[in-house]
């Protein structure tokens, strides 16, 4: 239950008729899952925080438990069972194995906490379903760890395509690529691994974001080609927006040479960037030759514009990949809605979408995943 000293309000993604109540500052939390996102994240990010105060961690691990006890002197767990049963917290960082997210988060929300969970949200539609459900029949705030939203260069190229300097996108697309071999847990389907559950979340939903409508085809290639397990270490997503934009994606530790991250391919230009700086090359439709279809032979039998020269007004420049607007970040939008009542940002249903993607790209083929235990 909340502390003393709070309001009820209406806040978050829950309902108009749903009411949570603001905390006070500050936010006690229990981080269970002391792994590498776990610790080098969201205990990072915390442990420097007024708002928050780490107050618990759980890992099954002693030496990792050590190390939380020694290094922030907060107590700790074998389990989420025993750290939840101490009443410790007001939120729970749930950065568990994937396939445990699910269950993990339900429990959670179930003792009275908001929750915190790491991305992928779950591994099926109906886990994420059943964390929807629990979310709102606890009344509790249920946040997924999205936090691609307030990098750089994804807001850069909402402000590119928003700014129209490329003229309408048509087309984006991303290669998160490299060549790594692998044989660590998430090589292994049975803890819910593979390249798309662990770094294809973040690119899903960046991508859903830009597409600026629904999504409404999926296309997917997925392969396992040389880590050990048996995931999928190679991805090629495309998606079309209702209107017709369409995303081209391609998550992968098997590519041995480089391309750019993004693209952007626009009626009036091109934008290509390596996630550092971006290179622009575009025109002003106003100011170019008027165009008309002349239906007849071709003099000289070429290509082209018939009967002048076309030339266009381009212009080419080099930006970096940043935005012009201060952006803040993922801790501050949970603070602001558990303390302040303001709009959360990723909300389940968006990441729902991203797990409704991610199950409709992996349908049929041999890295399916199954519902948990929730």
């Amino acid at each position: 239950k909340a502390r003393k000293g709070i309001k009820a309000s209406r806040c978050g993604w829950l309902g108009a008729h749903d009411t949570i109540t603001l905390m006070k500052a500050p936010l006690r939390v229990a981080v269970i899952g002391l792994g590498r996102a776990g610790w080098d994240i969201h205990v990072n990010h915390l442990k420097g925080r007024t708002d928050f105060a780490l107050a618990a961690c759980g890992d099954p691990l002693a030496d990792r438990r050590a190390q939380a006890e020694g290094e922030l002197k907060v107590k700790t767990f074998p389990d989420l069972k025993s750290l939840l049963r101490a009443k410790l917290a007001d939120l729970v960082v749930v950065a568990t194995r994937s396939v445990d997210h699910a269950p993990d988060s339900i429990a959670a929300l179930k003792s009275g906490c908001h929750v915190v969970c790491e991305k992928p949200m779950a591994t099926t539609l109906k886990d994420t379903d059943g964390m929807i459900a629990a979310a709102k029949a606890a009344k509790r705030q249920l946040f997924i760890h999205q936090n691609y939203r307030w990098h750089d260069d994804s807001r850069h190229l909402r402000e590119i395509i928003d700014s129209k300097v490329l003229g309408d996108v048509y087309e984006i697309r991303a290669r998160w690529i490299g060549y790594a071999r692998r044989n660590d847990w998430q090589t292994l389907r049975k803890n819910g691994g593979g390249v798309l559950n662990n770094t294809g979340p973040h690119l899903v939903d960046t991508m859903l974001q830009l597409l600026d409508a629904p999504c409404v085809n999926v296309w997917s290639d997925l392969k396992h080609l040389k880590d050990a397990g048996d995931c999928e270490d190679h991805v090629k997503l495309i998606l079309r927006g209702k209107y017709g934009r369409v995303c081209d994606l391609e998550v992968s530790t098997a590519v041995a040479l480089p391309s750019p991250k993004w693209t952007l391919l626009g009626t009036a230009g091109a934008m290509t960037s390596d996630g550092t700086t971006s290179k622009l090359r575009y025109f002003d439709p106003a100011r170019a030759p008027a165009l008309k279809a002349v239906d007849g032979a071709v003099p000289g039998r070429k290509y082209g514009v018939v009967g002048t020269k076309d030339e266009l007004p381009w212009v080419e420049e080099t930006r970096p990949t940043k935005p012009t607007a201060p952006g803040g970040n993922f801790y501050d939008n949970v603070a602001g809605v558990l303390l302040r009542g303001e709009k959360m940002i990723v909300t389940p249903p968006q990441a729902r979408e991203i797990m409704r993607v991610i199950g409709v790209a992996k349908k049929g083929t041999p890295f399916e995943d199954k519902p948990g235990k929730t």
